[in-house]
């Protein structure tokens, strides 16, 4: 399906009028096209999880959901004058890199418990040429501890649009795959890292079969 704005709407009006902005230059620059969309819960907490390609990731995805979404940015990014204050007024809060931030993860927690959409990358970071990595222990505990729906996410397109150190944007077909909630396996392990382990097997399993639908 086509995506198109009557889809979306949020009771926040500076979160609408981004949306549209977004739309509009996710439909000029790439021909937005999202898939998927009506697997989305209309309300409560919801997890989705993607690829990471691009800076313009939650740009992309953001746009392509019909809900108001919060999302994860590096801590360095609110330090860049403007930057910073843009971001925090369109959901995003900071995440330490490098380490666990615990912070970070009940944050997420939190925000999810309290009935909002969250999108993470549970590989951590971006993708050096789009190959699917492994899912990190932080997106495996998140899942578990928030006890809400679980989407995964495939999106490409954008790592045409702005490449990795590029500063020029450029036009590419964008898409956007939503995927049926997971049923995460959380029982039967020996130790908490084998079962985060299995569920980061899943995610990223979940991430190739609709990369395989999207791109086949």
């Amino acid at each position: 399906m086509w995506y198109t704005n009557n889809q979306f709407w949020t009771p926040r009006p500076i979160y609408r009028w981004g949306h549209r902005l977004t739309s509009l230059f996710c439909k000029t620059v790439g021909r937005l096209e999202a898939q998927g969309v009506n697997n989305i819960p209309k309300e409560g907490g919801v997890l989705f999880l993607s690829n990471h390609v691009s800076f313009l990731d939650p740009v992309i995805v953001g746009s392509a959901a019909n809900r108001e979404i919060h999302y994860m940015a590096r801590s360095n990014a609110f330090d860049i004058p403007g930057l910073g204050k843009l971001i925090a007024v369109f959901n995003a809060y900071p995440v330490n890199r490098g380490a666990p931030d615990l912070g970070a993860l009940r944050k997420t927690i939190s925000l999810l418990k309290d009935g909002n959409a969250v999108l993470i990358f549970p590989e951590g970071t971006r993708s050096v040429d789009g190959t699917l990595g492994k899912a990190r222990d932080g997106a495996c505990f998140i899942a578990h501890r928030a006890g809400v729906p679980t989407i995964p996410v495939f999106h490409s397109g954008a790592e045409r649009v702005l490449p990795r150190n590029s500063k020029r944007l450029r036009r590419a077909k964008l898409t956007v795959t939503f995927g049926e909630p997971l049923e995460l396996t959380t029982k039967e392990f020996e130790t908490r890292r084998e079962m985060y382990q299995q569920m980061g097997n899943q995610i990223m399993e979940a991430i190739a079969d609709l990369r395989d639908q999207t791109l086949s």
